[in-house]
């Protein structure tokens, strides 16, 4: 199964989305580091108190900022953690539909093969009621009673492999690979041991949508720090180099002070202060939801491992049954019908129990990858 995902994690478009993201923020950390340097400018203007023209070219280095510069930097950086834990969420979330489709894939074809068996042995019990009745020891209602049942198992087959083709087409495309039937063993063979719910429930704090959210908490205080640091005077080094019709060359500080936007810059300051109660409730909320989540799906699987076993229990007991319902039949002491039914019901008990097999190999599965992903980042 692992190497069936690596595909998919190297061309999924939620994937390349989230590496655009940390290419982005990586540039915007260049772009704030850069920021920190001098900001050269060229210009052509009126020299003053005169009607000619000179070029001015001047360098401007900031000395003091009132922690802008500071801000945009840790903002830049925040980004880029955030959009990491993008990136990790979305590996895990595709992961987690994949193994789901998985398993919704294999029961299908655990269905269309089940009922492949199911077929053959109602034309073999239509055989041999035909031959009962050529006897003179069955009757026609027989005989029609299981081409009925025949003909009933032979339409069930038939959605089975339509729904079986539209299960391997919905995995296809998510994974963006083909589907080969040698698939279906995937996760076959020793699993890891199920962990208990304690254990899946701690590493909810290590999961990615909490870290991104707790980054949407610090961005947000960066937000806050820019905001604070735009009202604020600041100092730069100047240096101007003149040319043209009068030649000047000149050095000086720069203070400049002001509202941008009058007092919006206040009023932007509080917004930061709410945005900042906003991330933190978002993270109590996100936290909340994966409580849940991380419940359920424990549940699941704990669910399918209980099926799984009863379905042990109950189809052992049901391929005992139906040997000796043909063994009464053969003997005239069990009715034609009874052993239809128990035909059909030995194949329900034996579906049931492939399903929970499944299930339970799935639910472990993803399992794993919740508590995996989180130690790898631990």
């Amino acid at each position: 199964m692992d190497d069936f995902l690596v595909t998919a994690l190297a061309e999924d478009p939620s994937i390349e989305r989230a590496r655009a993201s940390i290419a982005a923020a990586e540039d915007g950390i260049t772009a704030a580091k850069w920021q920190f340097g001098p900001s050269p400018s060229i210009s052509r203007e009126l020299a003053s108190g005169s009607h000619r023209y000179v070029n001015v070219v001047r360098l401007q280095q900031p000395l003091y900022s009132g922690g802008l510069l500071t801000a945009n930097l840790g903002a830049a950086r925040t980004a880029l953690r955030s959009s990491q834990q993008e990136l990790l969420a979305a590996q895990l979330q595709l992961k987690l539909r994949i193994v789901q489709t998985w398993a919704d894939w294999a029961k299908a074809r655990g269905r269309v093969d089940a009922l492949e068996t199911l077929q053959d042995s109602h034309r073999q019990l239509l055989d041999m009621i035909r031959r009962r009745y050529a006897a003179g020891v069955a009757t026609n209602a027989d005989a029609a009673l299981a081409a009925s049942r025949a003909s009933a198992v032979q339409a069930e087959l038939a959605q089975a492999r339509l729904e079986e083709g539209l299960q391997r087409d919905r995995l296809a495309r998510l994974a963006r690979r083909p589907v080969e039937p040698s698939l279906r063993a995937a996760l076959d063979g020793e699993q890891p041991a199920a962990p208990a719910l304690n254990q899946v429930l701690d590493r909810i704090q290590l999961a990615p949508e909490i870290a991104l959210a707790r980054a949407n908490v610090d961005l947000a205080r960066d937000e806050l720090a820019k905001a604070k640091a735009a009202l604020m005077p600041t100092v730069s080094l100047r240096l101007e180099h003149q040319s043209g019709a009068y030649r000047d060359q000149r050095v000086g500080l720069v203070f400049q002070a002001g509202l941008q936007g009058g007092l919006a810059g206040l009023a932007g300051v509080n917004a930061a202060r709410a945005r900042i109660a906003a991330a933190e409730a978002a993270v109590a909320a996100t936290e909340q939801d994966l409580l849940g989540n991380y419940q359920l799906e424990y549940t699941r699987f704990a669910a399918a491992g209980a099926s799984l076993r009863n379905a042990e229990l109950t189809a052992a007991t049901g391929e005992e049954v139906l040997a000796s319902y043909r063994r009464q039949f053969e003997a005239g002491k069990r009715a034609w019908l009874d052993l239809l039914n128990m035909v059909r019901e030995a194949h329900a008990t034996r579906q049931t129990q492939r399903d929970a097999a499944i299930d339970e190999r799935a639910g472990r599965y993803r399992l794993a990858l919740l508590l995996g992903d989180a130690a790898a980042r631990e």
